[in-house]
Order: structure tokens, then sequence, then C-alpha cells
């Protein structure tokens, strides 16, 4: 008899933990993420059965750890729904970078496509008033189409405005959707990466950058004049972002960064976009630097560790102040009070943590 309670006790316990666990997840807010290989926290790696990216890519991420969207989920409370991609573009039928190994990869209106079928009643989550939805998005457009931009078979002008139409017609849907918090990222400085310089791009990749982040800020910003039901709105600019951090000695000395211009990793073969993946297939081991936290970038395209978590904290510094009605200027003076106050100067935990 006590053998029979002693059972039933463990399996009330064990119910009564479950369902606490279920009622969490349902009234604990989300950061829902779509986005590209800057945001992708291992989608691409299931995708490809764990091919790409492999190791030393950590856990799937396109960096030496943890990505930003991570830190800034554990830094709100929030949990986390992240179905970015590496090599997604914002819409395959403008710009597509690659079918790998026969493998589509799904853009970014793919993913939202696939968050409409999946939760056709997201508008009835008790969370969704707290709840923030993040694109970004971008790059891969810029990567799909930049020999025909080199050439001047494109004009940057006309690629620009399709992209940006097209970003801002998925924050309308996303809004449809149900969700009243909102954050577009735009198209970080390119032109400062090594495979910017390594090809001598660095004057297209900022024109392309300026150009769009501009057309990108002016239309957003009126879609969200009308856009009444959305309570938050801001404009992730990781163009400044990078600007700022790479060309900030103080900065790069405080995060105790000692490389700002080359890739710890140099093996990712940028001739071409389905060379990129295959590159992040199989990288030989000696081809990595001794201390990838030190470097800005981890690849010829994607920063590191300490970088990746800098920009997780000032997004959430961004989005606390813009719920109290204030601003969190993108500043030098600024990112060194958070790089000083929550010592980030310092290899990134792995798995992430704050």
């Amino acid at each position: 008899m006590k053998l029979f309670i002693s059972a039933v006790s463990v399996i009330i316990f064990a119910a009564a933990n479950v369902q606490a666990a279920v009622e969490r997840s349902i009234t604990t807010p989300k950061l829902h993420v779509f986005g590209d290989s800057l945001s992708d926290v291992g989608t691409l790696k299931q995708l490809t059965l764990g091919l790409a990216p492999a190791a030393p890519y950590w856990n799937g991420r396109f960096s030496s750890g943890p990505v930003w969207n991570e830190y800034l989920s554990l830094l709100l409370g929030y949990d986390l729904y992240n179905k970015a991609l590496g090599g997604s573009t914002s819409d395959n039928r403008h710009s597509t970078l690659i079918d790998v190994l026969g493998i589509h990869i799904p853009s970014t209106q793919d993913q939202i496509n696939y968050f409409k079928f999946t939760r056709p009643l997201y508008k009835l989550d008790i969370t969704r008033n707290q709840d923030i939805a993040v694109l970004e998005v971008g790059a891969n457009d810029y990567f799909a189409e930049v020999a025909d931009l080199a050439n001047g078979s494109l004009n940057v002008t006309s690629f620009t405005d399709t992209l940006s139409t097209t970003v801002v017609d998925q924050l309308e849907q996303l809004r449809k959707i149900g969700f009243k918090n909102i954050v577009v990222v735009n198209m970080a400085a390119i032109q400062y990466t090594p495979m910017a310089t390594g090809a001598n791009q660095q004057d297209l990749a900022s024109k392309t950058v300026t150009t769009y982040n501009a057309q990108l800020a002016a239309k957003a910003n009126a879609w969200a004049k009308t856009a009444a039901d959305v309570s938050m709105f801001a404009i992730g600019d990781i163009g400044k972002f990078v600007e700022v951090t790479a060309n900030s000695k103080n900065i790069i000395n405080a995060l105790g960064l000692t490389n700002v211009t080359g890739a710890c990793l140099d093996t990712l073969d940028t001739s071409s976009p389905k060379a990129m993946i295959t590159s992040c297939m199989n990288v030989p081991s000696e081809s990595v630097c001794t201390d990838p936290s030190k470097f800005y970038f981890f690849d010829d395209v994607h920063p590191s560790e300490r970088i990746q978590r800098l920009y997780g904290y000032f997004n959430w510094m961004e989005i606390s102040a813009l719920r109290q009605g204030k601003m969190f200027e993108l500043t030098e003076a600024n990112l060194l009070s958070l790089i000083n106050a929550y010592k980030l100067g310092t290899p990134a935990p792995k798995p992430a943590a704050i």
C-alpha cells in the first residue's frame, strides 16, 4: 500500500510539474525571429541533416558562439521562437541565394507563410500584446545579386527598391497575423566585411547598403504611421551598429578584440553563393584562428561571438527604452557603457547566458 501511495504521489507530482511548465509556456511572452544566417540558431543545420554549418561553427550558428537574439530573449525574459535560416533571402521569387544538396532554402516569406499555416489563431494568444516579431533579412539578397550589381546589369536603386518594398510588405503581413510589437532589421554594413574588402567591392557594398537602408527607413516609417494596431515599431539599425563598432578603437579595445579586418575562419569560399554553403560543410581544423572570440568576424561575412552578444544587449536596451517612451541612441558612448556594465569584453558563454 505504501508503495502504491508513493507511486501515485510521484505521478501526481510529475503531472503538476508538466502542467506548470505548460502554463509557463502559454503565459511567457515570445520573441519571434524571421531571418537569415545572422539570426539562425541551428535551423539550416537541421535542414541539411547536420551538414551545414559544420564545426567549428558553434552548434549550427554562423558564428563562434550564440547569436544576438538568444541574448535578447534571455534579457527580455521571453521564450524564443526562431525560424531564421542561413541562406534565406526575402523572397525567392526575386532573389534566390542557393539550392544546396537539392534542398530549397526557404525565404523569410516562406518562414512567415509557415507561421501563418501553423498558427492561424495567433490573434487569440494571451501574450501577443507583449510578444515581439523581428524581421531580419536583406544581406543574402545582395549576395545573390552582387555579380549583376557589379557589372551594371542590375541597377542598385532598382534592386534596393524591390527589396525594401518586399520587406515592408512582410511587415504588413506580420501585422495582419496579429503581432503588435515589430522590429525590422536593416542591412548590415557589408562594406566592412572581409568578403567585400577581399573582392574589392567596398564601394558597391557601401552604396547598396546606404541606398537600401534609406529606402527601408522611409517606407517602413510611412507604413508604421498607418499601422494603428501596432503598439511598438523600431528599425534595428545594424548598418550603423557595424559602422560604429568596426571604426571605434575604444569599443574594439573594450571588447578585447585583436582583429577587426580579417576572418578567424579563412576558408569560406565566396566565389559563388553555392560555394559559400558548401565550404561551410567541411572546415579544416587548421584553418581556424587560435581564439575566435578576439576576432570581429568569424568568417568572411559573419560577426564573431562578442559582436553578436553586444548587438543582443544593445537591442535589449533599445526596446526597453522604447517601451518607456525614451530612446537609447546607437553611439560609441552608449555601447561602451553596455560593455563595461555587463562585462562584455570576455568570451561569450556557451550556451548563451546573462
